[in-house]
């Protein structure tokens, strides 16, 4: 077999394309967020001149732990966590589109594993199994 030979499957090519695209996309409002926050058009929840100064990030801007930062999405500093949040849940989002697709080969245990991916990535970016002082 010559390595020409070897052809992706449909549900390969639907997982690469999420992932480009869905990085491109994140990678895009990382850049513009970062501008945003740079030059002051959005206004930061800490100042950047002191940053520096500062040991705990979160506890001196009285930033909510977990989801809690959502509340504070129009601030400079914190908007940039948006693409962050998108290029990690792709991966989420791949693994929903790999096992759409191996149900409708019927390849169920492949399907089964791939939903038990989601159900574990799902549930530790919900922040219900907080251990630790982070």
């Amino acid at each position: 077999m010559n390595k020409n030979d070897i052809q992706a499957s449909p549900a390969q090519l639907r997982y690469a394309d999420t992932l480009f695209y869905g990085s491109l996309i994140g990678f895009v409002i990382m850049l513009i967020t970062y501008i945003l926050y740079v030059t002051g058009i959005l206004t930061p929840q800490i100042p950047l001149d002191e940053l520096p100064h500062l040991w705990t990030y979160r506890a001196a801007g009285h930033i909510p732990q977990g989801w809690g930062w959502l509340s504070l999405i129009g601030k400079g500093d914190i908007c940039n966590f948006v693409g962050i949040i998108i290029l990690a849940g792709l991966t989420i989002v791949c693994f929903v589109q790999l096992a759409l697709s191996l149900a409708r080969r019927k390849q169920w245990l492949l399907c089964v594993i791939a939903i038990l991916e989601v159900l574990v990535l799902v549930l530790a970016a919900s922040g219900i199994l907080v251990g630790g002082g982070h």
